[in-house]
């Protein structure tokens, strides 16, 4: 049997997220790389670089803007990338002499990887929340516990000294706090132009580029990043390390519902087909098997990195299709550990 990620897909009972999906659609994309030309446009005219008459005229086009999404479709499949689309669109909106002003200096990859900084940005303080909830969730698990209440430790799989369940509640609740210790804060802007040098953008550069950024909610980078991607694996990194914190809970709770161990009970369990007594922790083995899937695409991710020359079409691609992989499945682990953490207890001695 496989299955897969994508409409009707039945793993998507375990992996669909609504609000971090809804921020990786062409929808939040195209509405993103707008608010990065109305934020450009602004900045250029009260630098003087272009006029405030054509930046008034080209705001508005942008406000009303409605792109015709069978065009972006096929164009996308022709140019690799939706920026393109999306300028000659509205450029057709404009009059033949406001149309230099609009999208100027700038290339695709400024609107696409200052869009992807703009959801990652939301999508880090979305997860930041998911996990102050959790954090109370385990202090709710150790109060619904006995007093005193005394567990087995184990190391290396064989039973070693006793362990209280706030120690052993303690150890996973000090991974959420450095996570939320450690989570992502600089999310640059890019504003490279075509040949990543800005040789197009004006001077000063640096006044534009915070300027941007600063409409934005986004940083300005002390360089252009369009073949640096560390900033971008740094937050990736993050999620992965957030889905490992998940998984490593719900690997010590199989371990504690097994039958010959039972110190945990769960609220809910899978059936099994051919024996009637069983109640599987699908759940639990969910949020697991979610971490290493996150694994496996972070190595995708750390080649994807690697960019040749000023550009790379193919790394580019690789990473679309793996970072919201990565985001989407470590941020939906998180919100599967609250649900498996409520309806979990600890079995009275």
């Amino acid at each position: 049997m496989s299955y897969t990620f994508g409409p009707s897909a039945m793993l998507n009972a375990f992996n669909d997220d609504a609000e971090i999906e809804g921020l990786f659609t062409a929808k939040a994309d195209i509405r993103a790389m707008l608010d990065f030309e109305y934020a450009l446009i602004c900045a250029q005219a009260q630098m003087g670089i272009v006029a405030q008459e054509h930046a008034d005229i080209i705001k508005g086009a942008i406000e009303k803007f409605e792109i015709d999404e069978n065009a972006l479709a096929a164009d996308f499949k022709n140019d690799g990338v939706a920026p393109p689309s999306l300028v000659r669109q509205l450029r057709a909106n404009l009059e033949e002499n406001v149309r230099p002003s609009f999208h100027l200096g700038v290339t695709s990859q400024d609107l696409i990887d200052s869009s992807v900084m703009m959801r990652l940005r939301q999508s880090v303080a979305i997860v930041d929340e998911r996990l102050a909830t959790l954090d109370q969730a385990l202090d709710a698990l150790v109060a619904r516990s006995a007093d005193g209440q005394i567990l087995q430790a184990r190391t290396r799989m064989q039973n070693a000294l006793p362990i209280s369940v706030a120690e052993k509640v303690g150890n996973w609740k000090s991974q959420i706090a450095n996570l939320k210790r450690t989570k992502p804060d600089y999310f640059p802007v890019q504003l490279g132009g075509p040949e990543g040098a800005a040789r197009k953008l004006g001077e000063p550069y640096d006044t534009l580029c915070t300027s941007v950024a600063n409409a934005l909610n986004l940083d300005a980078p002390s360089h252009h990043w369009q073949t640096d991607r560390q900033p971008l694996v740094a937050i990736a990194v993050w999620f992965s390390v957030a889905a490992s914190a998940m998984g490593k809970i719900a690997q010590d709770i199989l371990m504690m519902v097994q039958t010959d161990i039972a110190e945990m009970t769960l609220a809910s369990g899978g059936s099994s087909s051919a024996m009637a007594h069983k109640k599987n922790p699908v759940l639990a083995e969910i949020i697991v098997a979610q971490a290493r899937y996150c694994h496996a695409q972070m190595a995708g991710l750390h080649t994807a990195s690697i960019h040749e020359n000023e550009r790379s079409g193919v790394a580019w691609s690789l990473e679309w299709m793996l970072l919201p992989a990565v985001i989407i499945t470590a941020s939906k682990s998180v919100l599967n550990l609250n649900e498996l953490i409520g309806g979990a207890q600890f079995r009275t001695p």
